[in-house]
């Protein structure tokens, strides 16, 4: 009789671990981790991060990586002030010379707060994609922030002195190719050009008295580096 109660008992008592066990840590991901894993979703792909910064090369054997943020970004960093809020590191990662994966980290005021206290690397969240820009899941964003999280002094950057060593002078090699970089954001499509006015003479890329989309882009950016060399001089 005691023999049978001793099992009975023993028997509860795996059953209420397993149940622990499963609640905390399903398929071997932590309760935190899974929130980590949902607010990746924050993250979205930096379309032309190739137009910012190209501020450091690191080759590891057949791996080369090449990371990318913005002039902005630069600029507070060697100014001594924190890194923007808004700001992407883009990291490419290649393999054998093939574009394998895109490391993307984010920061944004407030996204500190929809991660648990464990997982917390300021504001910066992070996501990773495969070489065709689609979101690599298998990757766990976890692993992240353990990654970056010794580097707090640095505001949790691996790479916080090579964005204060590089020589912005050098960035695309001309003043003009930084602002056409500074420029590209701006929202235009909703700007009318008047082709009589500005192209008068050269109605040969006018059709039917309407401009090409191209060609309204090209008009456009002039207009804006005029603009921008004006207000300098």
């Amino acid at each position: 009789m005691k023999k049978r109660l001793f099992m009975s008992l023993a028997l509860v008592m795996s059953y209420t671990l397993s149940a622990c066990s499963s609640t905390n840590d399903s398929n071997g991901i932590s309760e935190q981790e899974k929130q980590s894993e949902s607010n990746r979703e924050l993250v979205e792909f930096p379309e032309n991060y190739d137009k910012g910064v190209n501020y450091t090369t690191v080759n590891r054997g057949n791996v080369r990586e090449e990371l990318y943020t913005s002039r902005e970004a630069i600029e507070a960093v060697q100014d001594g002030q924190p890194i923007p809020d808004g700001t992407i590191i883009t990291l490419e990662i290649y393999r054998d010379e093939d574009l394998d994966e895109i490391f993307v980290m984010e920061k944004r005021a407030g996204w500190a707060d929809g991660n648990p206290s464990e997982m917390r690397n300021g504001d910066w969240l992070y996501q990773e994609f495969n070489g065709d820009k689609s979101v690599d899941y298998k990757e766990e964003i976890g692993r992240c922030f353990t990654c970056h999280a010794n580097q707090e002094r640095d505001d949790f950057v691996n790479t916080m002195n090579e964005m204060k060593s590089f020589d912005l002078g050098e960035f695309t090699g001309s003043k003009v190719g930084n602002t056409e970089s500074q420029i590209a954001g701006i929202p235009t499509e909703h700007w009318e050009v008047n082709a009589a006015d500005y192209l008068e003479g050269s109605q040969g890329i006018l059709h039917g008295n309407r401009l090409m989309e191209n060609e309204k882009s090209g008009i456009i950016e002039k207009v804006l580096l005029m603009v921008h060399f004006n207000k300098e001089t």
